[in-house]
């Protein structure tokens, strides 16, 4: 497990100073790729893990923010802890961008793990939306990797 430095927060006490957020509630880091989410009674009531629901939430009158539905069937999630690979070289393009039609079994991206090549494939048919796996990066089991519509 990481740690939490001295720079970590004092990075977490930058962004809830420009977010202007003062009850913090429940906060969580993740420091393989680089996770932070934030909430506060102010901006988030709940959060169900299956489906996060859209729904606006008034600061101001003149604000509104609004939270995107994802459906958990529409996001791949790593399978195992390794490093994620877009592409099989780095001279090759990306098996898969944003906006892409793949069918079911397709190759979305490769995760190495103990010195072996894993290919994610995809579940469904679909249009990819979000790529969230960056390259050469580290995953962890459950990580979102791609997200489609």
């Amino acid at each position: 497990m990481t740690k939490i430095d001295k720079t970590d927060i004092d990075n977490i006490k930058v962004i809830l100073n420009e977010a202007k957020i003062d009850n913090v509630s429940k906060f969580r880091i993740k420091k393989g790729d680089y996770e932070i989410e934030i909430s506060s009674e102010q901006l988030v009531k709940s959060i169900n893990t299956k489906e996060i629901k859209s729904q606006p939430v008034n600061k101001n009158s003149e604000e509104t923010v609004a939270v995107e539905t994802i459906n958990e069937e529409n996001i791949v999630k790593s399978p195992m802890v390794g490093v994620a690979y877009l592409s099989a070289d780095p001279n090759s393009p990306p098996y898969v961008k944003v906006g892409q039609h793949v069918k079911a079994g397709d190759i979305l991206l490769l995760i190495e793990a103990m010195k072996t090549f894993n290919e994610i494939k995809a579940p469904k048919s679909g249009v990819i939306k979000k790529i969230v796996a960056l390259n050469s990066q580290p995953v962890e089991f459950g990580d979102h990797l791609i997200i489609f519509e």
